[in-house]
């Protein structure tokens, strides 16, 4: 049987480990939706590719953090970052006043342009009235799924898991508009064959924009990992100054 003392100095040793967050772990896990190229997908080789996952093992080796990146899916990321699975998410997560009301959010690393894509010489007015009757496909818990359906309620939104699959129902006619990040439509959809048929079509919005699309891109990570946070935005601060950031946003998008 325990005594006070014994007690006393467990509940005091596992305080230090859940304080220390990553810390106790040999690796800080970090979790991505590997189906949003050409941020983060996995090639025919069953690797992690992409900006984010460049990005995200530039940040570790620069803070000297020994990272596993894991693919996972999109709606059971978040609540595995809170109960403790991940560690951290980066999956070009948008910053907004209701997701930092849960997570803690790196510093922000790119003001992502959203775009609608249709079908060429669609000639759709993008406006509520002007999508009216119209399907939607977005990505489902996104800031293209909160936008839509706050600001274009006369259309029929269909949402997805994968950040791929309404691309699919626009090339087969299941869908007449996505809304998505437009380095996405353009790199992963429109230069490709099956996109040749469709263009950008609508204003470019940003975060200035409309409060869904929010404040910036960062990587969200679990509040009580504060150690973790700070270790982040050291390894980001690194990457930005030594030019690393600039030369992947050039590789993977031109700028």
């Amino acid at each position: 049987m325990r005594t006070f003392f014994q007690t006393a100095c467990a509940i005091a040793l596992a305080s230090t480990f859940l304080s220390a967050g990553y810390a106790a772990a040999e690796t800080v896990d970090v979790a991505t939706d590997a189906t949003f190229p050409p941020f983060e997908s996995i090639d025919a080789n069953g690797k992690l590719v992409g900006f984010d996952i460049e990005l995200m093992e530039a940040i570790c080796k620069a803070a000297e953090l020994d990272c596993n990146i894991i693919a996972a899916a999109w709606e059971g990321m978040f609540p595995s970052l809170v109960e403790g699975k991940y560690d951290a998410l980066i999956s070009q997560l948008t910053v907004t006043e209701k997701r930092r009301k849960t997570f803690a959010f790196s510093d922000i690393y790119d003001h992502p342009i959203f775009r609608f894509a249709a079908k060429k010489n669609a000639n759709l007015e993008i406006t509520p009235d002007g999508v009216a009757g119209k399907i939607i496909a977005v990505q489902t818990g996104t800031p293209m799924d909160a936008y839509v359906t706050a600001h274009m309620p006369k259309a029929t939104i269909k949402r997805y898991d994968s950040g791929s699959a309404p691309f699919l129902d626009l090339a087969n006619g299941r869908a007449d508009l996505v809304l998505g990040y437009q380095a996405q439509i353009v790199e992963s959809f429109l230069k490709k064959e099956e996109g040749k048929n469709f263009e950008l079509t609508g204003p470019e919005m940003t975060g200035k924009d409309a409060k869904e699309f929010g404040e910036g891109v960062a990587i969200a990570i679990n509040k009580k990992n504060t150690k973790l946070l700070e270790d982040i935005n050291r390894g980001l601060a690194k990457v930005r100054e030594d030019g690393t950031l600039k030369a992947l946003m050039s590789k993977y998008f031109g700028k």
